[in-house]
């Protein structure tokens, strides 16, 4: 099983949860709010040009005056110093803000996204700016330790929503019982990725995600 970080066990374990009442699971970047978009044009206004060849940053980035390839820990820099500048910044996903309230109406919403702790704040306070007061965790590392963790927390139905596929993967087993979506916002990156196996449902539209949840939850009396 991965180990959960101290920092992500802490925000966890403080969650004011309600046992019994079914959980909604949701990711941040290229789910709640855009990321590469505007993390390509930050990194283009530097001097970097991005070329999604797959899902990975990992040896798409490279330096616009000579087309070197930056190796992950420059490409991991530069994404921290992304966050730095524009966390509050990343534009709301069409629906997203709407949707996760609407399904707030029904079950409880948590946002559980890889950004650096330093940023978790930051990126609440513009969550809520934008509507949307659901607590947010910042995790590291494959997602499904604290799913897991989660879903011993509320005893009920739980949903989770993530763009990558080893996420995915990694609550399918952790939580088989979890309903998951696999969401991308981004177009182009969209068109990168087949839908994740382990997961019940594909989907770039915060409409057709919140029937798809909501059809889950009431499936389940909810």
């Amino acid at each position: 099983m991965t180990v959960i970080a101290d920092y992500t066990r802490l925000q966890l374990d403080a969650l004011p949860l309600v046992r019994g009442r079914p959980l909604v699971i949701s990711d941040a970047d290229e789910v709640i709010v855009h990321f590469a978009e505007p993390l390509e044009i930050y990194l283009m206004a530097r001097g970097y040009e991005v070329d999604f060849k797959d899902y990975r940053l990992q040896g798409s980035v490279r330096r616009t005056t000579d087309g070197t390839i930056l190796p992950l820990e420059d490409i991991i820099n530069l994404v921290d110093a992304f966050f730095a500048d524009e966390v509050e910044n990343q534009r709301p996903v069409a629906g997203a803000i709407h949707a996760l309230n609407r399904l707030g109406d029904r079950a409880q919403v948590v946002v559980l996204t890889n950004l650096p702790d330093d940023f978790r704040a930051r990126r609440a306070r513009a969550f809520a700016a934008h509507g949307l007061h659901a607590p947010v965790v910042a995790n590291t590392g494959l997602k499904g330790a604290s799913v897991r963790l989660l879903a011993d927390m509320v005893q009920a139905p739980v949903i989770f929503i993530d763009d990558t596929e080893p996420h995915i993967r990694s609550v399918a087993k952790q939580v088989p019982a979890s309903y998951r979506v696999h969401f991308v916002a981004n177009e182009r990156l969209a068109r990168l990725q087949t839908p994740a196996p382990d997961s019940h449902h594909r989907s770039d539209c915060w409409d057709q995600t919140h029937d798809a949840v909501a059809g889950f939850l009431a499936s389940h009396g909810y």
